[in-house]
């Protein structure tokens, strides 16, 4: 099933380089955890996915008091406060690329795809869109992306949209006092708490005022 799923994603985006989470590429940007619990996966699936766009929520109750949490809490983030919320929705754009200093955790109930870059491919603050690859994540597969690493929101693989787990440090993607695209250096891609970020000159991001630094196709997900 995974195998016909990824092929056909292949068939339909054969400008896009697209990989399983399995497959030994992924080991650059993040790694497999294992399999996600049932726990979880009932938590995962009472989350609402929105008609329309995305829907994040970065702090989420019900999912921060599964029990697998406080797993993680010290083997990915050594013992560090965290936030587990989700990213739900229907989207299939880039539109944007960003990254934290600490890794992020992601489950789907429904599978979906990641459209990650590596960190040394951006420089000051620019990307260029052929440089990002797309990764099947399966219903069910727990994962780590590592740090600095660029991502952004979830690709659906079906029209009936895709629900992801979204595990962080705690108070990452708060709002800031001040953002400064004008600035120097990594500063200017400061977007939220612990959250840098670069945008597409054709998204919504770029409507908001953020940093615009990523150049070539807005990459749009076929499914």
């Amino acid at each position: 099933m995974m195998d016909t799923l990824l092929k056909t994603l292949r068939e339909k985006n054969p400008e896009l380089k697209l990989y399983s989470v399995l497959d030994p590429a992924f080991s650059r940007y993040g790694r497999v955890l294992g399999a996600g619990t049932d726990e979880l996966s009932a938590a995962m699936a009472a989350t609402e996915i929105p008609g329309q766009g995305n829907c994040y929520r970065a702090s989420v109750p019900e999912l921060e008091a599964v029990s697998l949490m406080r797993q993680l809490r010290r083997t990915v983030f050594g013992e560090m406060d965290m936030q587990a919320g989700y990213c739900n929705g229907r989207g299939y754009t880039l539109n944007a690329m960003e990254y934290h200093k600490c890794s992020e955790i992601n489950f789907s109930t429904t599978g979906l795809v990641l459209l990650l870059a590596l960190p040394e491919q951006l420089r000051d603050g620019r990307l260029d869109s052929a440089d990002v690859v797309g990764f099947y994540l399966p219903a069910g597969v727990l994962v780590e992306i590592f740090p600095l690493v660029l991502h952004f929101a979830p690709c659906r693989i079906a029209e009936s949209g895709f629900n992801c787990l979204v595990v962080l440090q705690q108070g990452t993607n708060e709002e800031l006092d001040t953002v400064d695209t004008s600035a120097q250096g990594e500063e200017k891609l400061l977007w939220m708490r612990n959250k840098w970020m670069t945008c597409h000159p054709d998204s919504p991001q770029k409507e908001k005022g953020a940093f615009v630094g990523i150049h070539g196709e807005n990459i749009k997900l076929k499914v």
